[in-house]
């Protein structure tokens, strides 16, 4: 009968913890998206239409501002909301690809002026917004 040392078991117990250790991070890995997704930001994908109402859905930051003529006129909160058109203008200040476009939207909270109707800063927008007409 053969009798296996319990140095010889532990060593072997180790080699299988290594490697499903390393079978899981080479998976991990290989899984894990490249280019903005890889730093920590979801995927940019065009923003959809809605060709009845002419609205384009497109995903964003949940809580943005909506600003119009610099003051505050409401809030989105969620991170899926529809948008008019795109505008080319100030710098934002937010960077992104877009760094001087805004987005006009309604308000999902609004307040103060304007009816809540205002823009948001196109970094805010996770989507593309290319395909948004101009305003």
């Amino acid at each position: 009968m053969n009798k296996t040392s319990p140095r010889a078991v532990r060593l072997a117990g180790s080699v299988a913890c290594a490697f499903v250790l390393v079978s899981t991070l080479t998976s991990a890995a290989a899984a894990q998206p490249s280019g903005s997704a890889a730093a920590g930001r979801a995927v940019a994908y065009d923003c959809d239409v809605d060709a009845l109402s002419n609205h384009w859905w497109c995903r964003n930051k949940p809580g943005i501002r909506v600003q119009w003529a610099g003051q505050t006129v409401g809030y989105l909160n969620s991170d899926t909301n529809w948008f008019t058109c795109r505008y080319e203008g100030d710098p934002t200040g937010g960077g992104g690809p877009h760094p001087n476009r805004w987005i006009y939207t309604l308000a999902d909270t609004p307040h103060l002026s304007h009816g809540g109707w205002g823009f948001v800063k196109d970094s805010d927008v996770i989507d593309e917004t290319d395909p948004l007409p101009r305003c």
